[in-house]
């Protein structure tokens, strides 16, 4: 029996004591609704006769969110994602209107030619110049498009008067440090920016959202919420699409009404794990900009260009990482495109930097170790930094869950080969580790990676640390974790590497094989990318766009109007 079968007897038994006719007659529902669950979507959709069934089922199945699943129109939901959908548009609407125009337009002018002056960046300067109309604000791009640099610009206009609390997040660790990294070093970028701005600018660390709200187990209840608002002017969210619906709620409650709202995120990319598609709903929502509004864009920039603007969402298309002569940059776009036979061309035309070979686990593994001799040489030297670096320097990534753990151990298999591992003992000098639940006693969070390295009383697993560099854990003390000489590619989102090996599923695995997966994994790539897989299931994944079924697009569109149900 799967998880979800489980799950749904398992409710079904529980349904039985609040009324069992009616239970019965959702029973052969719930198999279904579960299922949809696990693959991300919020709700199924029915036919006549199986609508017409569950208006019987009352009281299990109602309109509202008092009874466990509800009915509308011809969609059936879990009761907790009905609710949740709902609140979550109307966090947004609150933080949305919110207006609070610029003061000195002709400052912003200026700043706004100046700043984004260089060729390619109309999109960064018109995203900008709508942010500092709109309180809440999604930018869309994908890699090298600029969203930190334009943020980084943004930012710097916005401390003009008075220096503003900003704090940035991400969903994970590692997320959370390449935006401070990135962002620091934006802003040491801008001409003439006062030292007082770039003072403030340069001291500001990203952390993961879960620190921000302060949650802490064993319940994970926030320490902020709508009762005890952050103190903050400006929240900045980078790698949003990883955000879930709960997750992304509990920060927006937070939040007062006045505190300027900034998700940065690739709408293409892979969803959360969890049920949802926040960026997808919010790019689906988006209406056209009013008449007023576009009237004062005008008024900061004659010359704007409207074409990738809509209320409360920006487009960034301009790639400065991968431009027309690259090759993971040809391949991303046509794989968004849809156009599988043109990128499957890309191989051809690109063979220095695009490549392809056979699913082979073991094959992988050798051809693996023999990539990381750098790495390797820095354990050998103790060499943190070094290690940390070359650590990003290749990186194989699958679809499945069950691939990553079979390479990992084919990989470890490596290690006892060239007796840098030994069977009989857990740890070892050099190994990779990926935390996988938050750990707010040891500032540990999901997607945080180490390695295992001496320390004064034998091994300890060390960690990038914003204040000291590198923090060294003891090896006791670490939350749920596994080896990360290779991970899924849900588990890279927020990491970029030098050279990314994709692993994709097997044929009799490949239904959840989608264009947004292969996407993501590519996109992980900063030199090289290698498909470790034939023809067909490339050009399959091309043909199947990742569209999760959610409600919330439907609720943050009728509430603009009012007409929440």
């Amino acid at each position: 029996m799967s998880d979800t079968a489980h799950i749904a007897d398992n409710v079904l038994s529980l349904l039985h004591h609040v009324h069992a006719p009616a239970a019965d007659c959702v029973a052969p529902f719930l198999p279904r609704l579960f299922a949809a669950l696990a693959d991300g979507h919020t709700f199924i959709y029915l036919n006549k006769e199986e609508t017409a069934q569950l208006a019987r089922a009352q009281p299990i199945v109602g309109a509202d969110a008092q009874s466990p699943l509800v009915l509308y129109r011809n969609r059936l939901f879990l009761a907790k994602f009905w609710q949740l959908e709902q609140h979550l548009a109307r966090e947004i609407h609150r933080l949305s209107h919110y207006r609070r125009l610029p003061e000195r337009w002709d400052f912003i002018q200026q700043q706004l030619q100046a700043w984004f002056a260089d060729s390619g960046s109309q999109d960064q300067q018109a995203a900008a110049a709508l942010t500092l109309l709109h309180n809440f604000m999604l930018i869309s791009g994908g890699p090298g498009t600029g969203k930190t640099t334009t943020v980084a610009k943004l930012l710097a206009l916005l401390c003009h008067d008075t220096l503003p609390r900003i704090a940035l997040a991400a969903p994970t660790g590692k997320a959370a440090a390449r935006m401070s990294e990135a962002l620091k070093n934006a802003v040491t970028r801008i001409d003439g920016l006062p030292e007082s701005t770039a003072a403030h600018l340069r001291q500001l660390n990203g952390q993961t959202v879960h620190r921000l709200l302060a949650l802490t187990p064993p319940q994970m209840l926030p320490e902020y919420d709508a009762d005890n608002r952050l103190p903050l002017d400006i929240l900045i969210v980078d790698e949003a699409s990883m955000l879930d619906l709960y997750l992304l709620h509990q920060l927006l409650q937070a939040l007062p009404n006045s505190c300027r709202v900034i998700l940065l995120g690739d709408e293409n990319q892979l969803p959360s794990v969890s049920a949802g598609a926040v960026l997808s709903a919010l790019m689906q929502s988006s209406a056209a900009l009013p008449e007023p509004m576009v009237r004062e864009l005008q008024q900061l920039l004659p010359s704007i260009q409207l074409r990738h603007l809509r209320q409360g969402t920006a487009k960034l298309t301009i790639s400065h990482r991968f431009g027309a002569e690259s090759g993971i940059g040809c391949l991303a776009r046509a794989v968004v495109s849809g156009e599988a036979e043109q990128a499957w061309q890309q191989f051809t035309q690109f063979p220095q930097t695009l490549s392809h070979h056979q699913h082979d686990i073991a094959h992988i593994a050798q051809q693996l170790y023999r990539a990381h001799q750098a790495y390797w040489q820095a354990i050998d030297d103790n060499h943190l930094d070094r290690a940390f670096a070359h650590q990003a320097d290749v990186l194989v990534l699958s679809a499945q869950r069950a691939d990553a753990h079979a390479l990992n151990q084919a990989y470890l298999q490596q290690l006892h080969q060239h007796r840098r591992a030994h069977p009989d003992q857990p740890w070892f000098k050099g190994q990779m580790l990926i935390i996988t639940r938050n750990d707010p006693s040891t500032q540990l969070y999901n997607g945080d990676v180490g390695i295992v390295l001496p320390h004064e009383y034998g091994l300890a697993a060390w960690f990038p640390d914003t204040a000291y560099r590198f923090r060294p854990i003891a090896l006791s003390r670490l939350p749920e974790h596994e080896n990360a000489f290779t991970l899924t590619v849900h588990k890279s989102q927020g990491s970029e590497y030098r050279e990314i090996w994709f692993l994709p599923p097997t044929q009799r695995q490949d239904d959840d094989f989608s264009r947004a997966l292969l996407y993501t994994a590519i996109t992980r790539a900063k030199e090289k990318f290698v498909y470790c897989g034939n023809k067909s299931s490339f050009q399959k994944a091309c043909n199947t766009p990742d569209k999760r079924r959610s409600a919330l697009n439907e609720w943050l569109t009728q509430i603009q109007g009012d007409l929440f149900v």
